[in-house]
């Protein structure tokens, strides 16, 4: 199995929950430059990034994320 992350749901995530992206920034103690890296898709979230995010928006990581199958089903 491979999946690959595709476009960054956080803007999504955050307008659910009515916060800013300075506020998430400031909570999650980053910069809001790498935030915006982020929603555009220049950066990615690591994994201990995106457990803490999840935490704190209330979803899971697999929310954060589109995900897309690239791979071959033989194992």
């Amino acid at each position: 199995m491979a999946y690959l992350l595709g476009e960054c749901l956080l803007p999504d995530r955050l307008k659910e929950k009515g916060i800013k992206p300075v506020d998430f920034a400031r909570h999650m103690k980053c910069s809001r430059s790498f935030v915006s890296q982020l929603i555009s898709g220049e950066s990615k979230m690591s994994l201990e990034f995106a457990i803490n995010a999840a935490h704190y928006l209330n979803c899971r990581v697999t929310d954060l994320y589109v995900l897309n199958w690239s791979g071959n089903r033989s194992e």
